[in-house]
């Protein structure tokens, strides 16, 4: 992708914000007994209140307005009945576009309380990710 000029650069950088904090918003509304669908509406009123909508819905007609996966899912879960539960490990993507600029990030959640072995897992992933 080549950016055109200072306009596309701050055009780029509003999606950026929108769907940054949609992501810390949803990642702060995160508790046990919440549903995957209820954590999405919650990102779909934010990107929404801001003029935004959901990329995967407008490109691809996916079901729901972000992605959640939660412990086994690898990726892209559809946002349903399933109910977070203490101890979970959630996966957050949020994918819009604003002004015909798009924006994808994404960011793992645990629930507390987080087993040791879970932790272990996290801290090994991000050493992982840091030596990559």
């Amino acid at each position: 992708m080549t950016i055109g000029g200072r306009e596309e650069l701050e055009a780029l950088r509003r999606a950026g914000r929108v769907a940054a904090r949609c992501l810390a918003r949803m990642g702060e509304a995160l508790e046990p007994g919440m549903t995957t669908g209820e954590l999405d509406l919650i990102g779909r009123e934010y990107m929404e209140a801001r003029g935004a909508r959901s990329a995967p819905e407008f490109c691809y007609e996916f079901p729901a307005a972000t992605c959640i996966s939660v412990n086994e899912e690898v990726a892209h879960g559809i946002a349903g009945e399933r109910r977070i539960e203490a101890g979970d490990l959630v996966h957050i993507d949020v994918s819009l576009e604003l002004d015909g600029y798009f924006s994808d990030t994404g960011a793992a959640y645990p629930v507390p309380p987080v087993s040791p072995e879970r932790r272990r897992m996290i801290s090994a992933t991000r050493r992982a990710l840091r030596s990559a």
